[in-house]
């Protein structure tokens, strides 16, 4: 207690002094406060953006790496080697990524375009720009006309997908086909509102499908194949309306075909769609067996198994996105990946990770050298003050009080320094902080209109991942003084006091105070 006695009256006693080191605690504290003040803005910034996110993740096809690697290789045979290897996604691997337990719906699915037997199609609205059939001239100069498909099949191995569990599907009529339904391969569907409106449709009704267009049909016809094996009869067993639409006013809607439509979607059981697949080929390797030589018909068959063309998981939270690719990234096969759409991210992120980087580098330089520059204020005026220690340790002082009263006026002195930095921090950190960040943004332009990767799709258009600007991202970074990061300049100038006394504690641990009485005498 004498010690704090001792160090708040030497506080008094040296005014000038005093007021110096204070300036100095007061400049290093606003500089910190900005660059402590900038870099958590930014790691605000991309937490917030993030959580605004959807907490999607893809496994897929590396296609990128893939084709790397093929452009690497000279040898022919290596390279036919390679396009025969080509890379699939390992359905074993993706069913045992969803049974992680961040895993909320799972989106396992094979989808393929379809045309519709003995009824219509939802009408796109662009029928002006694009018609039904399909005109062109053969080699032997015969124009052949042919139905555009007008279907999309979402061919499902889990009835739980992402758009029941975000709402965007939901049943209106009937329900959604089970596990157990998909399991025993039944041939069920749910179709859309409006594509039951359109053709008066209802759950318990029959429709057919097929994926095959109208001259490979006639052509198995005609060469003895059954009609039931080539279309697909489904039951409804249930309707159901979608959120999912597309904008009118786009290029895409201009142009786009009927099956690109989200109202032309329709959920079957993925089993039943492979028993389909498979009756079809058995057929076409019975009417046309000079197709597959020296190839049994199982051989033909395991080819089509159910491996699907899109698989994406839908997690609790998006800050679990990272941790979950990191931790099933291990068991991925040869040029596949999960992704995050985290290279979108990081791009729009860079001017704020170079931000933060920079606020980092700063608030280290001013600690190192404010550590500095207090440690040899402290040591120089020691010198000035061997007399009042010897006095102090003669008395019976311990060594260790000594320290703590210089540790203490140093530490009075930040206190009152950190406080006004508090206060003109408030007010510079948030305008600083904006002019930095267009500084950056405007060096980094380029980024930001560097889009050639900034979407990943899936097969039928859907895109899982929720489309973020930098506008969005940016809106997001605002500088504040908050009470934890007060907490945190009080916490790093303890530090930087703490350090700067220790050297001069060793010299005081070596002062002999009847030595030192004697010099001064």
């Amino acid at each position: 207690m004498n010690a704090l006695k001792r160090a708040w009256a030497y506080v008094r006693r040296r005014p000038a002094k005093t007021i110096l080191l204070m300036i100095t605690f007061f400049l290093i504290g606003n500089l910190v406060i900005l660059g402590l003040g900038i870099s958590e803005a930014a790691d605000n910034a991309k937490t917030l953006t993030r959580k605004s996110m959807r907490a999607a993740v893809s496994y897929e096809v590396d296609y990128d790496g893939y084709y790397s690697y093929i452009n690497t290789l000279t040898d022919q045979d290596e390279i036919n080697a390679a396009y025969e290897n080509y890379p699939q996604i390992d359905p074993a691997a993706a069913q045992e990524f969803a049974k992680d337990e961040r895993v909320t719906a799972f989106n396992y699915m094979t989808t393929s375009i379809a045309y519709s037997n003995g009824f219509d199609n939802v009408p796109v609205g662009n029928e002006e720009n694009r018609s039904d059939m399909t005109t062109y001239t053969d080699e032997n100069g015969n124009e052949v006309t042919y139905r555009n498909p007008n279907l999309m099949i979402y061919a499902i191995k889990y009835p739980n997908l992402i758009e029941f569990a975000e709402g965007t599907f939901q049943i209106v009529s009937g329900s959604m086909f089970t596990q157990s339904d998909i399991d025993d391969a039944k041939n069920v569907a749910v179709i859309t509102q409006e594509l039951a409106d359109q053709n008066a449709l209802h759950v318990g009704d029959t429709i057919s499908v097929s994926t095959l267009d109208d001259d490979t049909k006639r052509d198995a016809l005609a060469n003895g194949a059954a009609q039931e094996d080539l279309d697909m009869e489904l039951e409804i067993a249930g309707i159901y309306t979608t959120a999912n639409d597309v904008d009118p006013s786009s290029e895409y809607y201009q142009w786009m075909y009927p099956y690109e439509s989200p109202k032309n979607i329709i959920l079957i059981p993925m089993n039943a769609y492979t028993e389909y697949i498979k009756q079809y080929v058995s057929t076409v390797y019975r009417i046309h067996p000079e197709y597959f030589e020296d190839t049994t018909l199982e051989e033909v068959l395991s080819s089509f198994e159910e491996t699907p063309t899109s698989v994406v998981y839908l997690l609790d939270d998006p800050l679990h996105v990272d941790q979950f690719v990191e931790d099933h990234s291990g068991a991925l096969t040869s040029y596949t990946l999960l992704n995050a759409n985290n290279e979108q991210f990081r791009k729009l992120s860079r001017p704020l990770d170079t931000l933060s980087f920079f606020s980092d580098i700063v608030v280290w330089i001013v600690v190192v050298n404010a550590v500095v520059i207090i440690t040899l204020v402290t040591a120089l005026t020691l010198k000035t003050r061997e007399f009042e220690i010897g006095v102090l340790l003669s008395m019976g002082v311990s060594k260790f009080k000594v320290v703590l009263q210089l540790f203490a006026e140093l530490f009075l002195i930040a206190i009152v320094g950190f406080a006004l930095a508090s206060v003109s921090g408030s007010l510079l950190a948030g305008k600083v902080g904006d002019r930095v960040l267009s500084y950056q943004t405007a060096n980094d332009a380029q980024y930001a209109s560097d889009d050639d990767d900034m979407g990943y799709y899936f097969s039928g258009d859907v895109d899982y991942f929720t489309e973020v600007t930098q506008e969005d991202l940016l809106s997001q970074y605002h500088v504040s003084v908050s009470p934890l990061l007060i907490g945190k300049i009080y916490m790093l100038g303890t530090g930087v006091v703490l350090i700067a006394i220790i050297i001069p504690s060793f010299m005081i641990m070596r002062l002999n105070p009847k030595q030192i009485l004697l010099e001064q005498n």
